[in-house]
């Protein structure tokens, strides 16, 4: 704050000696009380409110790189070829990796824990239209379980691919891994997922029976006589045939409890061109009586 001073003025009159006889008493100078300083009033300084602006995040985009996508290899290696159409067999570790890494692939492998599966790619050199696929379903024989039979075929009507598109195809039957399912969940009182869960992890059904391993020898063999009465009955058997499919019975059943094993083959694909006259897609199961 800046002070201001008030400064005090004193004044002194003479008279001029001309004009007086007698010299007048020169007045006393009389002095003025000072002014009393008023208290001026202290400057405010009015504080500025200051708005801050609202900070605006800026979004910063990273520049993307684009990897070019290599083109796929024409003809396809390891695939077999027949007049421009190519297709090949997928190894077990291949299918096991392929199923498990599509979820969208979560019925094909639930239906594959339980059914006889496989798979192929096909490819062609042209645009297909549809694609027909065939196959067989492979076990051990009713009255020779160390030879293996059909037990039955697949038919599968699939939707065209352009030229040079390998594409996965699953092959899933109906024909249970384990014959006699129902009977032996029924038997050991277990639940169909829990079952395949054992089977999974490469127990046997012996193994997974256990105490109860008797009953359910009784009741395969019971379930098995059974059937071969009912096929001799119509006529899809002989009754040579109905004496050595009892006759191997129970090397079956031991076989059966110890390793069933299945299998997908005699795999046949075809490319068709032309518009289809049948409903795609569809799958056709048709199982074999006589094994």
């Amino acid at each position: 704050m800046k002070k201001f001073l008030a400064a005090l003025l004193i004044l002194t009159i003479t008279a001029p000696s001309s004009f007086a006889a007698t010299a007048k008493p020169t007045p006393k100078a009389t002095s003025k009380a000072a002014p009393t300083k008023k208290a001026l009033p202290k400057k405010t300084t009015a504080k500025k409110t200051v708005t801050k602006k609202p900070v605006v995040k800026r979004k910063v985009y990273a520049r993307k790189s684009v990897k070019p996508t290599p083109k796929p290899v024409w003809p396809p290696k390891g695939f077999k070829e027949n007049d421009g159409v190519y297709a090949r067999v997928p190894s077990g570790t291949e299918l096991v990796g392929l199923l498990s890494s599509k979820t969208t692939l979560a019925k094909t492998v639930a239906a594959c824990e339980a059914s006889a599966c496989g798979a192929v790619y096909i490819a062609s050199a042209t645009d297909c239209a549809w694609w027909e696929v065939n196959a067989s379903i492979f076990g051990p024989s009713f009255a020779d379980i160390t030879s293996y039979v059909p037990y039955g075929t697949l038919r599968m009507l699939l939707s065209g691919t352009r030229a040079h598109t390998v594409t996965p195809v699953f092959l899933v039957s109906t024909e249970p891994l384990i014959p006699n399912q129902d009977l032996i969940l029924q038997t050991l009182g277990m639940k169909k997922d829990k079952f395949y869960g054992y089977v999974a992890s490469g127990q046997s059904l012996r193994q997974i029976a256990g105490a109860k391993i008797n009953a359910l020898v009784s009741a395969i063999t019971a379930a098995e006589q059974k059937d071969i009465a009912s096929r001799l009955a119509a006529n899809a058997i002989t009754d040579i045939q109905s004496q050595a499919e009892l006759s191997e019975l129970p090397a079956r059943v031991s076989n059966e409890l110890t390793s069933y094993n299945l299998n997908v083959g005699a795999i046949n694909v075809k490319c068709w061109m032309s518009a289809a006259t049948e409903s795609v897609p569809s799958t056709i199961y048709t199982p074999i009586l006589n094994r």
